[in-house]
């Protein structure tokens, strides 16, 4: 941890990522046994660090948390933390529904060098705020390593006045990342946490708007900036630098800078989400298609890309690094549907 104590941990989080930038990154297998690929997990750990992040988030929803064991998630931990650990600042995810596990794996984070884990509330049997406060207590009243409360559809969704509470009482908790996303809800626990912590709402299309109504504001967690930054071109990086420094309209003309390739993300998430489908495939093929990892499978109950979806992302991908982008003409290409099915062969967003 780079701050000595759970007492320490508020104030430390505010100050090191306040105007800040967390990349969500999956974990890479090999694509033959799907096995963990060290190789590439420290590759693609580098790269979203070389990118000028203030922290990198592993082990979430992005990361395939729910289909690796305990074992698997502990030595992830270890290697994106040995590789980036001294370079930027790690947020290890340890949920389980199982307080004792998460404890476990909150631990052994804090020993291996993490800064910050961040933890669903539970999400099986438990779908009252009572329930999840008495959680939370429970689960991080004798640990020193702060934390990142995790407020998604998956488990309970609490009110901002019951998080603001949990955020005051428990010196552990330094922010929310809320996975709604609302931003007036984030607005309304960052006020009832005392503006103590942080609330982000995850989507890099809000972000500038966040930065104009959060008191701290910080982006937790996205996949935009490594997808659509290289360590050579960080647009994501200059325009919240230029926000934050109160460069309103000059940022947001670095904003719309990068709008093709926010398109482009936005066409395969939004119509897949809708679908049940989580798309952790295609940020691996988009990351393979740059050279950075060697393969894009998932593990199940995720579903692995189509041939037809690998073309897809193919030409899409071509034509935004040639510059081009059908979307800006108001043309779409067509899109096809994971397992069959029929939408028009469009996707309108």
């Amino acid at each position: 941890m780079k701050y000595g104590s759970k007492k320490e941990a508020k104030k430390w989080a505010m100050e090191a990522l306040r105007g800040g930038l967390v990349a969500t990154i999956p974990t890479p297998f090999h694509d033959d046994t799907l096995e963990i690929h060290e190789k590439d997990l420290r590759s693609l750990a580098r790269y979203a660090a070389d990118c000028k992040n203030d922290a990198i988030f592993i082990l979430g929803n992005v990361g395939e948390f729910y289909c690796l064991t305990q074992a698997e998630r502990k030595r992830v931990a270890e290697i994106v933390i040995d590789e980036v650990g001294g370079d930027i600042i790690v947020i290890v995810q340890t949920s389980h529904h199982c307080s004792r596990d998460v404890i476990d794996l909150s631990r052994h984070a804090q020993e291996k060098g993490a800064d910050l884990v961040a933890t669903l509330s539970p999400y099986f049997q438990c779908a009252n705020d009572q329930s999840v406060e008495e959680w939370w207590h429970e689960t991080f009243k004798d640990l020193d390593i702060g934390a990142v409360f995790y407020d998604s559809p998956l488990s309970h969704l609490v009110t901002a006045q019951t998080l603001g509470r949990i955020a005051r009482e428990l010196p552990n908790i330094v922010g929310v990342k809320d996975g709604r996303p609302d931003q007036m809800w984030c607005w309304e626990a960052e006020r009832e946490a005392n503006y103590e912590i942080w609330v982000s709402n995850p989507l890099e299309d809000h972000w500038p708007y966040e930065m104009r109504i959060m008191k701290n504001p910080v982006l937790c967690c996205a996949w935009h900036m490594y997808l659509l930054q290289t360590p050579d071109y960080t647009p994501i990086r200059d325009y919240t630098d230029l926000i934050m420094a109160g460069k309103w309209e000059e940022g947001i003309k670095k904003y719309d800078e990068i709008e093709p390739g926010r398109q482009l993300l936005n066409d395969f998430f939004w119509h897949n989400y809708r679908q049940g489908i989580y798309v952790v495939g295609y940020w691996k093929y988009w990351m393979q298609m740059k050279g950075v990892i060697s393969g894009h499978k998932v593990r199940t109950p995720l579903v692995n890309m189509t041939r037809e979806e690998e073309e897809w992302l193919e030409n899409r991908f071509k034509l935004l690094q040639e510059g081009k982008h059908p979307r800006s003409k108001g043309e779409l290409l067509p899109y096809p549907l994971q397992q069959g099915g029929d939408v028009g062969g469009r996707v309108a967003l």
